[in-house]
């Protein structure tokens, strides 16, 4: 048996894709912690008197070492913003997390201790280079570790076999090169970036005429998060995680998100959340200023700008007044005003007719001309379908133009593509989200590994 998995090592979250066998792909979503346990914590560890989730008990053993990885990892930590873990590169703890992972598909559908995965993995450009031209031993050590390991107190052996490394940000960029008639056009004669703000860190991925380029720096969400922390009364890092987000770019005393963060009661509160709004708002300016002052020199003169990654959302204001003059393409779920519905433009029958009628001339008396015959029809049949199609299109643009500036109009196209890619997100693997500000982070943080399984999965 062997199982497909594509991972995306967040800094704040595991953003993974599963395909069992003759299955649909399903998402699991955990915390990205993961901590070293010594031999004395784990003996002595309480045991649950109820069954508890693999993905809330996440413990791996291989080598000499044991690893809490997620929630279980959160539990044992003492770095509340995991600054430590952030500063590495994400190879350096990418194992264990791995190792968990497949431990947990292995128990949530009861697999033999002994299977196979094959595996696609994004990492930074930088490291993304690194793996792929061979300077480390990360697929090495990864094959090695999966060999043999213990998780949750059973042993497995799992087979490695088949890795593939992309860089982040080169899923965003394959969903917007699907949706082109011309793809190949799209992609070596224009020069595209995408801009991903994560929780760790912020990167460029940039196509330059079909030449690929990246760009990886320090500015992460994780940061603002430690500079709220300096100047709280000792909120933690996830309230205030979860506030900020859902406070959007509201930031405020009066948003409830805010105010349920207050310590103090009475006159203090007010004083204290007046000092927090004040921290959180310097904060974030502080920390877009030197992101769009590094991100200004390499994306100047793109096509297209693609806007992607969680923290993207609390910027969507700033990024447009930074970016003024540049196409932007959201891959985040942002709210965004009912927009005309943009039929998607048809897409022809492949070939052209002399292609086909040249067939039926070459093919041999018999079976053969028949076939060749049968595929001529039908590619007649798809013209004049097609046709019709494009008749209808025409129409219907006609009516969107005469409501609209024709200046308007392309930008009203990039924003129902994006809206298309964010809702196939949305009803393939959330569906059954409640919450409506839960469900657009989701969607938005697994915009590039869906990509990225989209691509490959139309390969």
């Amino acid at each position: 048996m062997t199982v497909k998995i594509w991972a995306d090592l967040g800094g704040s979250t595991l953003k993974i894709l599963v395909e069992m066998p003759n299955k649909s792909t399903v998402p699991i979503i955990m915390s990205s912690r993961v901590i070293e346990l010594d031999d004395w914590l784990v003996s002595n560890r309480t045991v649950a008197m109820f069954d508890i989730s693999p993905q809330a008990d996440a413990i791996v053993r291989f080598g000499k070492g044991y690893y809490a990885v997620g929630k279980l990892a959160e539990q044992y930590a003492s770095d509340v913003t995991n600054s430590t873990e952030l500063k590495q590169p994400k190879q350096n703890t990418a194992i264990p997390k791995l190792l968990a992972v497949v431990g947990i598909i292995k128990q949530k559908y009861e697999l033999p201790t002994r299977f196979a995965v094959e595996l696609t993995l994004l990492l930074p450009f930088p490291e993304y280079q690194f793996v792929k031209d061979g300077g480390n031993n990360f697929q090495a050590d990864l094959k090695k570790a999966l060999s043999y390991f213990e998780f949750r107190g059973e042993n497995y052996e799992v087979n490695l076999a088949n890795f593939g490394c992309k860089p982040e940000g080169s899923g965003l960029i394959m969903l917007r090169y699907l949706q082109q008639q011309d793809r190949q056009d799209w992609l070596l004669n224009s020069k595209i970036a995408a801009l991903m703000l994560g929780h760790r860190n912020t990167s460029i991925l940039l196509y330059d005429y079909g030449t690929p380029s990246g760009y990886t720096n320090n500015l992460g969400f994780y940061q603002i998060i430690q500079t709220v922390i300096d100047s709280s009364l000792g909120q933690s890092a996830a309230a205030l995680t979860e506030a900020i987000y859902k406070a959007n770019d509201d930031i405020s005393p009066n948003n409830p998100h805010i105010q349920a963060l207050a310590m103090t009661k009475g006159k203090s509160k007010r004083a204290e959340l007046t000092r927090l709004v004040k921290a959180i708002a310097s904060a974030q300016k502080n920390r877009w200023q030197q992101i769009a002052s590094w991100a200004k020199l390499l994306v100047d003169d793109v096509d297209e700008l693609i806007i992607g990654g969680g923290t993207a959302l609390l910027y969507q204001k700033a990024i447009r007044e930074t970016f003024h003059s540049t196409r932007l393409f959201w891959a985040v779920a942002t709210e965004k005003e009912p927009i005309p519905q943009i039929p998607p433009q048809p897409i022809g029958p492949s070939g052209h007719r002399e292609e086909w009628e040249n067939k039926l001339l070459a093919a041999k008396p018999g079976h053969d001309a028949l076939k060749a015959k049968e595929a001529l029809e039908q590619y007649e049949e798809q013209l004049l379908s097609y046709q019709q199609q494009q008749a209808d299109y025409e129409l219907q643009l006609k009516v969107v133009q005469a409501a609209l500036s024709r200046e308007k109009l392309p930008l009203l196209q990039l924003q129902h593509q994006s809206q298309a890619i964010i809702e196939e997100i949305a009803q393939t693997f959330f569906s059954q989200e409640v919450k409506s500000d839960e469900r657009r982070f989701r969607v938005t943080q697994f915009v590039d590994i869906y990509g990225v399984w989209k691509a490959i999965e139309n390969a």
